[in-house]
């Protein structure tokens, strides 16, 4: 189905399977999250998420356990979530995607499977695909589905087996969660952790653009890394 003839990385004689997350690397969502999680978290009497920085720091690692370390109550999570989903549901409308995204998915969803998984929900995704017509997709895993990350990407391996699969994250918890999933991370750098940050996460590849992005994973591109 794929043209895998030639592909080689030094990690693996395996064919690519495409793993990426949608807010940050997708859907240029960091503004409206900003702006609504924290009113979100404000109104539950936490106001310590009050800078970029703060709300950033969420996503070194799993954001519940980083939400705890903040300070945020466990008692509170639960409101928290009942709080914040329905807001961002009607926030969705309001999110784009990066300039040139969609036919960067295009294209590797012609010539590698692509799968999307992420802590929004499926149908929100899937609302995108439609409206942006990108059919060969091969699946959402959502928020709604499955909550842990790692989980998801280990679901997509065991149903492609025979692939190597790279989780395309824009945080430095995306790359953590990746490897613990048996996923190679590779880093995008137009999304919400600046390179340096995503770095300490340990990817495999760092993608600046999305040219450096379709350049990677171009068939019969020999031993390049």
């Amino acid at each position: 189905m794929f043209p895998f003839l030639g592909f080689k990385f030094r990690h693996t004689n395996k064919p690519p399977l495409l793993l990426f997350d949608y807010d940050g690397v997708i859907a240029d969502s960091f503004d409206v999250y900003f702006s609504e999680f924290t009113r979100a978290c404000a109104e539950l009497g936490f106001d310590r998420l009050n800078s970029r920085e703060a709300f950033l720091r969420l996503f070194d690692g799993n954001l519940v356990t980083q939400l705890v370390k903040a300070g945020f109550p466990l008692r509170k999570l639960r409101a928290l979530a009942r709080e914040f989903a329905p807001v961002i549901e009607a926030a969705n409308a309001r999110i784009e995607p990066f300039p040139g995204m969609t036919a960067t998915l295009r294209h590797l969803s012609a010539i590698h499977p692509v799968l999307i998984i992420t802590a929004n929900t499926s149908h929100t995704v899937r609302r995108f695909l439609d409206a942006h017509e990108l059919r060969d997709v091969k699946d959402v895993l959502g928020s709604d589905d499955e909550t842990s990350k790692v989980k998801k990407i280990r679901a997509a391996r065991r149903r492609f087996s025979g692939y190597c699969a790279y989780y395309m994250g824009d945080t430095r918890g995306d790359m953590i969660e990746a490897r613990r999933a048996g996923a190679l991370p590779v880093a995008v750098g137009w999304g919400w952790h600046d390179i340096d940050r995503l770095r300490t996460g340990g990817p495999v590849h760092i993608v600046p653009t999305q040219e450096a992005l379709l350049a990677l994973f171009q068939p019969n591109r020999g031993s390049q890394t």
